[in-house]
């Protein structure tokens, strides 16, 4: 499908605000659900309206050229099409690299290589994918739709920093070369959540209990 799992935009999209990159690479854009959101969130909402006033250079890469839309057209500063890994290769730098929900239709060998790749293009990359394997084949006539392989943290390459995140379904992975604030992260894990609300509810004596539960919570994800 081109599109990908809606409980991940508020954590993906937080993170990436957050870095405040000026060159995205969105890696398996599909439908271009994240071209929207970052073309609003780092443009739009900092009051530059007009597309000739925006500031982020958006690029996509979509492996499946029937996916192509008015939403490519519009938001993206280019789209190629094509497969990632024949065309990465030929672009440029970029302060961050998206790939959602796209890493899971590669076989284990060229996901890495994949991911070795983007490196060479990005200092931060960042990927969700399913939290367990499923098989998936053909879908909307998609070749590259077809689900080969399940990819973890201890897939990346060792010379890169990755903190997970485990949303709902997915897992998002938010790879640097070098350690990132923290506070890119703050309110991005739900889990975080279960804290402050236990803690609003129970207040400062309560909490023994919710740092358990936010314990308990992690340790289930």
């Amino acid at each position: 499908m081109p599109t990908s799992d809606h409980h991940n935009i508020n954590t993906i999209l937080t993170i990436l605000t957050r870095l405040g990159p000026q060159r995205v690479l969105d890696i398996g854009c599909g439908f271009g659900k994240y071209g929207v959101l970052l073309r609003e969130y780092l443009d739009i909402w900092k009051g530059r309206l007009e597309p000739q006033d925006w500031r982020l250079t958006l690029v996509g890469i979509e492996a499946f050229s029937h996916y192509r839309n008015p939403i490519h057209d519009f938001v993206y500063s280019t789209v190629h099409y094509g497969e990632a890994q024949k065309i990465l290769p030929k672009l440029g730098e970029f302060d961050v690299i998206l790939m959602a929900d796209v890493i899971e239709h590669l076989e284990k060998p060229q996901a890495l290589q994949l991911v070795i790749e983007c490196f060479a293009h990005s200092p931060v990359v960042i990927i969700s994918t399913p939290i367990g394997f499923y098989p998936q084949g053909e879908i909307c006539g998609n070749p590259h739709e077809i689900h080969r392989s399940l990819w973890t943290q201890i897939d990346f390459p060792p010379d890169v920093i990755v903190r997970s995140v485990h949303m709902v379904s997915c897992v998002i992975f938010v790879a640097s070369r070098q350690t990132l604030n923290s506070a890119i992260f703050a309110l991005t894990d739900p889990v975080d959540y279960v804290y402050l609300r236990s803690r609003k509810k129970l207040g400062n004596p309560g909490w023994p209990l919710s740092a358990g539960l936010r314990l308990l919570c992690r340790w289930l994800a």
